[in-house]
């Protein structure tokens, strides 16, 4: 077995162990909340306590805790995600159409500001001093260290109700009833309402991509190979993308990590615009304290992470073997 391979098995043993701890404490922290998904149907008086208990057992919440445990461990782990309580639907039912809607909004904007701002941190870096790195760093950074729901509400208030160029919430107009996935983002309504929410995303990741492009260029900047390629006759613009192409390692790295984050970063904007994906439903399912629905959402949010994690790991330790235990050539 090659070094890479078992840096490779040893990053999957860590993956599976922080899969185990991420579920049990979601377990755990459901279960110490206070109160019930039922207080509210018994206080409206939808159900009596006799109906209430018949629902506990369906769901097996009247079961010894560690056999709930033991449940929960098997149904996550063959995604069998079970029914949520409040909605009558099969979770997995619920949570496919809200996560592909925050996959829709939220890839494409990663994707754009990922391309965008590593080129504008890239000439920036290569122009130090110029108005354009100032301007950029400055406006980036701000964006970045504001909240994103202020962002959010600053962009509604401005363009939604101040210039009504654009609608304020949803995805979709209040009398639009569209047909499947296609009917539903192909369409000029949702484009409409897909501009503003977008925009925000696109400007809250901004400032990270920058900054990793431009440093990446600076550190390069006076590079021997740089200074072998201007005596060849290079172009400033030829010097500066071998520059940037050469400092492309931390922005890959970064890029696949935030994808795995992706979730959990924009929750609030997703809450601010009513846009019906994954991050809002968490929260709605945990005020409702809808135990499948939460289990299954953050179960999915944190099996993201921990696998973008390991996806960075491997590709840092075979793109750049001296991080890893020497095998990144060996593969």
């Amino acid at each position: 077995m090659t070094k890479f391979q078992r840096f490779l098995l040893k990053r999957l043993a860590i993956s599976v162990l922080l899969t185990l701890i991420a579920v049990s404490v979601i377990f755990v922290v459901l279960r110490l909340l206070p109160g019930s998904p039922f207080e509210a149907l018994v206080t409206s008086g939808n159900l009596n306590q006799e109906q209430i208990a018949e629902i506990r057992a369906m769901y097996g919440l009247d079961e010894p805790i560690w056999k709930q445990y033991v449940n929960y461990l098997t149904s996550l782990l063959t995604f069998q995600f079970g029914y949520s309580i409040l909605r009558s639907q099969p979770v997995w039912a619920v949570l496919e159409p809200r996560l592909i809607n925050s996959l829709i909004l939220l890839v494409p904007a990663l994707v754009t500001t990922a391309i965008l701002s590593s080129l504008v941190g890239m000439y920036a870096g290569w122009n130090r001093g110029s108005r354009l790195e100032k301007f950029s760093i400055v406006s980036t950074t701000l964006l970045r260290s504001t909240p994103v729901f202020i962002t959010a509400i600053f962009f509604i208030i401005v363009f939604a109700y101040n210039l009504e160029i654009v609608p304020a919430l949803g995805m979709r107009s209040i009398r639009a009833t569209p047909e499947g996935y296609l009917d539903t983002f192909v369409s000029l309504d949702f484009l409409h309402h897909y501009l503003l929410p977008f925009t925000v995303a696109v400007l809250y990741y901004s400032g990270d991509f920058l900054l990793l492009a431009r440093n990446g260029v600076v550190e390069k900047r006076g590079s021997e190979f740089l200074k072998l390629h201007r005596a060849k006759g290079l172009t400033e613009m030829q010097q500066l993308a071998r520059a940037g192409r050469n400092s492309m390692l931390p922005i890959l790295t970064y890029f696949t990590l935030r994808l795995g984050m992706i979730f959990q970063g924009l929750i609030l904007l997703e809450v601010v615009f009513s846009w019906p994906g994954i991050g809002r439903e968490l929260v709605l399912a945990i005020q409702q304290q809808d135990y499948p629905l939460v289990q299954a959402a953050v179960f999915i949010m944190a099996l993201a992470v921990i696998l973008a994690n390991l996806l960075a790991d491997v590709l840092y330790a075979y793109f750049d073997p001296t991080v890893s235990t020497g095998g990144g050539g060996s593969a």
